[in-house]
């Protein structure tokens, strides 16, 4: 996606290349010189004949060809296994081919251990770059869990003019020891800015620095070591890549100028773009996946350690993510937003008071202690501050109420690892839930909202700097844009801000938030009397796609789908509805600029679904459900993406809770779920479940871990999926929602 195109004059680009290759006086013991590397060549028809064919042949000509059989349009060719001299820890490959127009050809990787237990075969996309003798070059490795058996397979499919050739394959394995020196996330520092890891300390082998004079530089984003789950050792992958590019393509070094690993840290590479393209890699990214939640966290920490000084000398940029091009989009906006991910948590919304109560609920996912600090900002602007410890595997509760005196307050909290946060807050018959933010924004979008007689909606706007932050807030009703309100945030304060103030009309509403600085946006909206609401946290962006896994509409459920777009034109909108049984209803709609409503109780009564949205254009969506005789109700923001892992620290299944965790697969293929549970003590034990293609997927937990006053759930997926969690108390008098916390 191209956005800005940055003047990369000769100065600039070696000054600002400088500063992030300076070192810093370590070297790893083991380098690219200690990586093994063995070949295994295809390329005669006695080779070929060595394997199996399935709708494919090996022909003599040119020596040894694969092809397709005669009127077949699709077949395979599966290599002879290779038992390489050492344990494969990653192979790559290299070959020589012909692709008519319109036809197609792929290859794929597996390892197997001596026993003959193989891994499932991983895709390898074509890279962009050549081998000195002209053949195609996989551009990822692929890392294997046991490698003393390799294989490859081809797939050919027939062209408007004929059969595919495959002339000669060439996989390379390669394996390495030494030190798992690993970089640190940039929400891990201590100034919260990404600080890239040089050759000297992963152990690879320091270039020269040349940089070549260009005009403009094309930053593209591609996948370098590909993994089917198994956690990929930085340092070793980064040593077999050079070698592999050094030795099998004859190139000078790595062609990736930086490369991001599957935890967010950040490595050099090469020492300067070659030519007019800076490729970023990706280590250890899934097939299935282009991109994880937290390595797109590390590479916008990146970009925000490069565009800094660039941007400063009117440079541009064009942005390319061949392998999700949506991806483009949510680094642009995200990084125009000021949206890194940082090292604590903030909590906009809460309040302690009769008939009101705040719980901050926080899960340890790793397997060690980790102490955290929670800092209770409230209106009178005491700060309170409350140090605990969070055992390893485990789930934490606070009652806020309890820690501080009546009032309202957000809360800031830090922790010395890994830690997930939500706050759930009960008022009324009813209750509403939404995840910390470890991410803030300039900009905030939330649909969602409502003006309708008996309702009312406050933005809730913390700004928790040493400075005032101007905040300018826009409604938008079914009508269009309502003309903003400007308002001043003094430093490290909370302004509720009802909506009221900006929009007089009676009708649903959204919102977008403009600040001069990086806050948190929430909102939360009240009716029946105000003993029944929700709460929805704000979007840092706009998106094509939008991905929502509790949508019910079984009586007394009524669930609205609710778009905000901000744009001055309609925008045309494809909804496509997901039952449980993975049968589909998709409809079109044009969405009017302004917030707009799609009662899915009109379109498809009486059923458990989960929704997919794709718009032309990019908007915000989310989904409010209601019941109890319409006078409660739940509510969560859409996925922008899927994931494979994602986080729910709040959870109970003893009186007077009911939880319900709802998953949605959009994919084209059933899925593996694993759901790991975490309570006061510890784990909980693990489930395995399995939904079909195209499916929403009910967990009730009441039924799986009855009795369990507090629970935390992590679920892994071998694919992208969207993970809710529904809570209801007294009888589903009341309850609240939220959307699980990627990883």
């Amino acid at each position: 996606m191209r956005r800005r195109r940055w003047w990369w004059g000769p100065v600039l680009l070696l000054t600002v290349l400088a500063s992030l290759w300076a070192g810093r006086g370590m070297r790893a013991e083991a380098t690219s010189d200690d990586v093994l590397l063995a070949r295994r060549l295809q390329t005669t028809a006695a080779d070929f004949a060595q394997g199996q064919a399935e709708g494919t042949q090996v022909t003599e000509q040119a020596d040894g060809e694969v092809q397709l059989a005669e009127n077949a349009g699709e077949g395979w060719y599966t290599s002879p296994v290779w038992k390489p001299a050492f344990p494969c820890r990653a192979a790559g490959l290299l070959y020589r081919a012909t692709v008519p127009p319109g036809g197609t050809l792929s290859l794929a990787l597996r390892g197997g251990d001596e026993a003959g237990d193989w891994e499932p075969w991983v895709a390898l996309p074509a890279g962009p770059w050549t081998s000195p003798d002209g053949r195609a070059v996989g551009e990822s490795l692929v890392a294997f869990a046991g490698g003393e058996q390799v294989q490859y397979r081809a797939y050919l499919g027939r062209g408007r003019n004929g059969s595919p050739v495959l002339e000669d394959v060439e996989v390379v394995c390669l394996s390495t020891e030494g030190p798992a020196v690993a970089a640190v996330p940039a929400w891990r520092t201590e100034d919260g800015r990404t600080e890239p890891l040089p050759p000297e300390e992963w152990g690879g082998q320091v270039v020269p620095l040349t940089a070549t004079v260009t005009a403009s530089l094309r930053l593209e984003v591609r996948p370098a070591v590909l993994s089917l789950g198994e956690k990929v050792e930085p340092a070793p992958a980064l040593r077999m890549l050079q070698r592999f590019y050094q030795e099998a393509l004859a190139a000078d070094d790595l062609p990736y100028l930086f490369l991001v690993d599957a935890a967010g840290g950040v490595y050099r590479g090469r020492a300067a773009p070659a030519g007019t393209t800076a490729y970023l890699g990706l280590l250890g990214a899934h097939p299935q996946e282009a991109v994880s939640p937290t390595m797109e966290d590390g590479l916008l920490s990146l970009l925000d350690l490069w565009g800094g000084p660039l941007l400063a000398e009117g440079v541009d940029l064009t942005l390319a993510t061949p392998a999700g091009p949506s991806l483009a989009e949510r680094l642009w906006s995200r990084w125009q937003a000021g949206n890194l991910r940082r090292g604590e948590w903030v909590l906009a919304q809460g309040t302690a008071a009769e008939g009101v109560h705040t719980w901050i609920l926080l899960s340890n996912p790793t397997s060690e202690r980790t102490r955290v600090v929670l800092e209770l900002f409230p209106q009178d602007g005491r700060a309170v501050q409350y140090r605990l410890s969070v055992a390893g595997e485990s789930r934490a509760s606070l009652f806020a109420n309890r820690l501080l005196g009546p009032g309202d307050f957000w809360a800031r909290l830090e922790a010395d690892e890994e830690v997930l946060v939500e706050r759930a807050l009960y008022f009324g018959h009813d209750a509403d839930d939404v995840a910390g933010q470890e991410a803030l924004s300039r900009v905030w979008y939330l649909p969602g909202g409502s003006q309708e007689p008996g309702f009312s909606t406050t933005l809730t706007l913390v700004n928790p700097w040493g400075q005032v932050v101007t905040a300018t807030v826009t409604a938008f009703a079914p009508t269009g844009t309502v003309p903003a309100g400007v308002f001043s945030l003094a430093p490290q304060s909370r302004l509720d801000l009802p909506l009221a103030r900006i929009y007089a009309g009676a009708a649903p509403v959204g919102s977008r938030v403009t600040a001069t600085a990086p806050i948190a946006a929430a909102q939360a909206v009240r009716f029946a009397g105000s003993t029944g609401g929700y709460g929805l946290p704000g979007s840092p962006l706009l998106a094509r796609r939008w991905l929502l896994a509790g949508v019910d509409t079984v009586s007394p459920c009524v669930t609205l789908l609710t778009f905000l777009n901000p744009q001055e034109e309609p925008v045309p909108i494809t909804v496509t509805l997901m039952s449980e049984d993975g049968t589909t209803l998709q409809r079109t709609y044009v969405v009017l600029p302004g917030e707009q409503v799609l009662n899915v109780n009109q379109v498809l009564p009486d059923l458990a679904l989960a929704a997919e949205v794709r718009a032309a254009r990019p908007v915000a969506v989310a989904r409010v459900t209601f019941f109890h005789a319409l006078q409660s109700a739940h509510a969560a923001m859409g996925a922008a993406r899927p994931a494979r892992r994602w986080f729910l620290p709040e959870g109970s299944t003893a009186e007077p809770f009911e939880t319900l965790l709802l998953v949605t697969n959009p994919n084209a293929e059933p899925v593996g779920l694993r759901l790991n549970f975490a309570g006061v003590r510890g784990a909980l034990g693990q489930q395995v479940w399995w939904m079909p293609a195209h499916a929403r997927l009910t967990i009730a937990l009441n039924e799986v871990l009855p009795g369990q006053s507090a629970l935390a759930v992590e679920v892994e997926a071998d694919r992208p999926v969207v993970v809710e969690r529904v809570m209801y108390l007294h009888g589903r008098q009341g309850g609240h929602a939220g959307l699980g916390i990627p990883r």
